[in-house]
C-alpha cells in the first residue's frame, strides 16, 4: 500500500450511516475503537430526532465511508447496543459482530471434533455464526490441537476462540528473521462483517511498513507521540533446571542488563537432563528478553486508513530509531476534524509461553 501525502480529509470524507438496510441517519460525528482479538465499536452523535426514532436496540447499524472509491477499512456493520437521548445530541453506540460470539449460547466442544484439527479452521468454524463473513478465512495455520491445551467443554464461542488464539504462535528461523522468532496470530472484523485471522509478522525485514512517522511530521497532532518503555517483561537472569533432577542446572546473566535496569531473574523447569540444552534454552530466553517492551500511542490527523494488524514505521531518535511494529489499538473520531489514536505495541509472549515455543520446535 503506497504511504499517503499529508491531505486534509475530514470535510472529503463522505459517511452513509444506515439501520437495518433501511433507514438513513443523519450522522453529526462517529468515533470508532477497535482492539485486537475484541469487537470494534462505533459511537455516532446524531442531533435530529427523526434520526433518533430510527434506532433500536438490536438494530444493525451499516456505516460506510466514501473517500475515492473501493472499500474502506472504516466500513462498519454492527449491533446497536446504547442509545443515549440528549436534549441536542444523541448518542448511539453499536459493536461488530463479534459481540455474538462473547454472549452465544454454551457449546459443546468436543475432544473427537478438535483434537489433531488445525487452530485456525476450528476458530474460523466458531467464528461462522451469526452472519460473520468467515468466508475469505482460508490459509491454516499448521498448529494443531492438543489435550494439553485445554480446549474441550462447554463455553461460549468467543471464550473457545480465545483459548485457540492463545497458542496460535508462528515460529521463524529463516533469513529474514534474527535468529528464532516467535509472533502471535491476532483476529478482527476489521471492515464490514468480515472475519480475519492475521499475522502481523513486524520481525520480518523483508516486510514495509505501510506509513512512516517522524516526530516532525505534519499530521502529528494532540498529544503527538507517546511512548511507555516498560521493563516488566524483562528478564536478565535466568537458570535452567531440570525437572527430574534438581542439581541440574545452569544459569546466565547479563551484567550490563542487571547494571542499567537491576536484577529481575526468572527459574524455568524443562524436561531434559542434558546440560547442553538446558544453557541453550537459557540462553534463548536471556536473549529475546533482555530489553525493555516499547509501546507508541500516536494522535494525528488523515491516518483513518490505517488498520489493526497494520505495520507502521516510527524513527524518533530519543526512543528507538526506524522501529517498526504492528497496530494493536485505534481511535479514529470524524467531525470537525479527522484525527486517529495509533497504538503500536507487540503482543509478546510470556516466559511461559515462549518457553513452551521453544520446546515445540526443538
Amino acid at each position: 500500500m503506497p504511504i499517503p501525502e499529508s491531505v486534509n480529509l475530514a470535510e472529503q470524507i463522505d459517511i452513509t450511516a444506515t439501520v437495518d438496510d433501511n433507514d438513513v441517519l443523519t450522522v453529526s460525528k462517529v468515533l470508532y475503537k477497535a482492539t485486537i482479538n475484541e469487537p470494534r465499536s462505533v459511537t455516532i452523535q446524531v442531533s435530529d430526532k427523526e434520526s433518533l426514532m430510527k434506532c433500536r436496540l438490536g438494530a444493525v447499524l451499516k456505516i460506510e465511508i466514501g473517500r475515492g472509491g473501493g472499500v474502506h477499512n472504516l466500513n462498519f456493520e454492527g449491533i446497536i447496543k446504547i442509545i443515549k437521548p440528549g436534549n441536542q445530541t444523541h448518542t448511539i453506540v453499536a459493536l461488530d459482530r463479534i459481540t455474538f460470539l462473547a454472549t452465544s449460547e454454551f457449546n459443546e466442544f468436543k475432544e473427537s471434533d478438535i483434537i489433531g484439527q488445525d487452530l485456525y479452521f476450528l476458530i474460523k468454524d466458531a467464528a461462522d455464526y451469526r452472519d460473520i463473513n468467515v468466508r475469505e478465512t482460508l490459509l491454516g495455520s499448521s498448529i494443531k490441537a492438543t489435550k494439553e491445551m485445554g480446549l474441550t467443554g462447554l463455553q461460549k464461542r468467543k471464550d473457545f476462540i480465545d483459548k485457540c488464539i492463545e497458542f496460535m504462535v508462528a515460529s521463524f528461523n529463516d533469513d529474514f528473521h534474527q535468529s528464532t522468532d516467535f509472533v502471535r496470530y491476532n483476529y478482527a472484523i476489521r471492515s464490514g462483517n468480515k472475519f480475519d485471522i492475521y499475522l502481523a509478522d513486524h520481525k520480518n525485514t523483508s516486510n514495509q511498513a505501510v506509513l512512516k512517522i517522524s516526530e516532525d511530521d505534519a499530521n502529528i497532532t494532540g498529544e503527538g507521540i507517546v511512548a511507555q518503555i516498560d521493563t516488566t517483561r524483562l528478564v536478565n537472569s535466568i537458570t535452567a533446571q531440570s525437572k527430574s533432577d534438581a542439581n541440574i542446572f545452569k544459569s546466565l546473566s547479563n551484567e550490563d542488563s542487571i547494571k542499567q535496569f537491576g536484577p529481575s531473574s526468572a527459574l524455568i523447569t524443562l524436561d531434559t537432563v542434558n546440560r547442553g540444552e538446558l544453557e541453550n534454552t537459557a540462553y534463548e530466553v536471556l536473549q529475546s528478553f533482555l530489553k525493555p517492551t516499547f509501546n507508541y500511542a500516536i494522535t494525528m490527523h488523515n491516518v483513518e486508513w490505517v488498520g489493526l494488524g497494520d505495520l507502521v514505521q516510527l524513527d524518533v531518535p530519543v526512543l528507538e530509531k526506524n522501529v517498526i511494529l504492528p497496530v494493536v489499538a485505534y481511535e479514529t473520531e470524524i467531525g470537525d476534524t479527522l484525527v486517529t489514536k495509533l497504538t503500536l505495541g507487540e503482543p509478546e509472549l510470556n516466559l511461559k509461553d515462549f518457553v513452551r515455543q521453544l520446546q515445540i520446535i526443538s
